[in-house]
C-alpha cells in the first residue's frame, strides 16, 4: 500500500480499542494456563495404549521370572536316579 494514499482515520474505533485494551488486562482476556498438568498427561489419547503395554510387559516378565525360579528350584532338588533321594542344598 502506498503511504501517500489518503486513508480516512477511524478515530472512534481507535479510541474504543484503546479503552477496551486498557480495561481488559491480558490476565482478564485469557487466563494463564500452566505449561502442563498431570490431568493433561493422563488424559492423553495414547496413554491408554502405553499403560496397556506396560501392564503386558510387567505380566510377561513376572511370569517368566516365576517359571524360571520354579524350574531352577526343581532342577536343584530333583533326584538323580529312580529311587535315589533328592539332593540337599549346600548353602
Amino acid at each position: 500500500m502506498n503511504p501517500a494514499t489518503h486513508r480516512p482515520r477511524h478515530r472512534i474505533l481507535h479510541a474504543f480499542a484503546a479503552v477496551a485494551l486498557a480495561w481488559a488486562s491480558p490476565a482478564h482476556c485469557a487466563p494463564a494456563r500452566p505449561a502442563w498438568s498431570w490431568a493433561d498427561v493422563w488424559s492423553d489419547p495414547g496413554m491408554d495404549l502405553l499403560l496397556l503395554w506396560l501392564t503386558a510387559v510387567f505380566w510377561v516378565v513376572t511370569h517368566v521370572w516365576t517359571l524360571l525360579v520354579v524350574w531352577a528350584e526343581a532342577r536343584a532338588t530333583r533326584a538323580r536316579a529312580p529311587g535315589a533321594e533328592a539332593e540337599e542344598e549346600s548353602a
